[in-house]
């Protein structure tokens, strides 16, 4: 069987503020092929906001972004290397689930092949759906999408734990063909798919060893 190209991702040196406020100090992160690095934070740590900055939606004061060899300096390039779930929906509402399938070019039998109910739904509106089946039809499209890369912002959210079991077995199975970056509140599912972790604090990226770090740097108790 032929293996998977071995790609890398670094985005490194990552200054942003809004006036006075810090948000992002030289913040850094990595990704490659095969690969599932978490990132972790309180609310208003700035994970959000660094995913925004490396696809181009912010407006840092530094960023240095390097896809294998290549630096990347033109924001319109990070779409061809990273498909990013954001926390805000993505899919149009109005458009039937299927299509939305079509207009991606995904393979709806193969995404109700991992999630099943979604077989009764290929005609209906994306506004007709929950919350939580729109976030498994982004996390699936992200996933399964021909780019090297993927950022999952929140994939668990909303989501029952049968639900997030099926997304842990799908970013496990699907991290042989590109890197992966979740960020998400429920650490203890995060943990589970995770190769490295890496919690952002005050600005800074910080490389998580054990869980001790986690509460060494503040994000939970011991």
């Amino acid at each position: 069987m032929q293996q998977p190209e071995k790609n890398t991702l670094l985005a490194d040196s990552i200054r942003l503020s809004f006036g006075q406020f810090n948000v992002l100090n030289g913040a850094w992160l990595r990704s490659e092929t095969g690969k599932v690095t978490g990132v972790l934070g309180r609310n208003g740590s700035g994970k959000s906001c660094m995913f925004r900055a490396i696809m181009g939606e912010l407006k840092t004061q530094d960023l240095f972004v390097r896809y294998n060899d290549s630096v990347v300096t033109h924001s319109d390039e990070m779409g061809r290397y990273v498909k990013y779930q954001a926390q805000k929906p993505f899919l149009p509402p109005k458009m039937p689930l299927k299509k939305v399938f079509e207009y991606f070019g995904a393979d709806y039998e193969r995404f109700t092949d991992d999630f099943p109910k979604f077989a009764q739904y290929p005609d209906t509106p994306v506004k007709e759906l929950s919350g939580g089946e729109v976030r498994i039809a982004e996390t699936w499209l992200c996933l399964c999408s021909d780019s090297p890369f993927c950022i999952l912002d929140e994939p668990f959210s909303y989501l029952a734990p049968v639900a997030i079991e099926v997304i842990q077995k799908l970013i496990k199975r699907q991290k042989g063909k590109m890197g992966i970056i979740v960020s998400d509140h429920n650490y203890e599912a995060l943990l589970e798919v995770a190769d490295e972790v890496l919690l952002l604090s005050d600005g800074y990226v910080h490389l998580v060893r054990d869980r001790s770090d986690l509460v060494r740097y503040g994000y939970c108790r011991g």
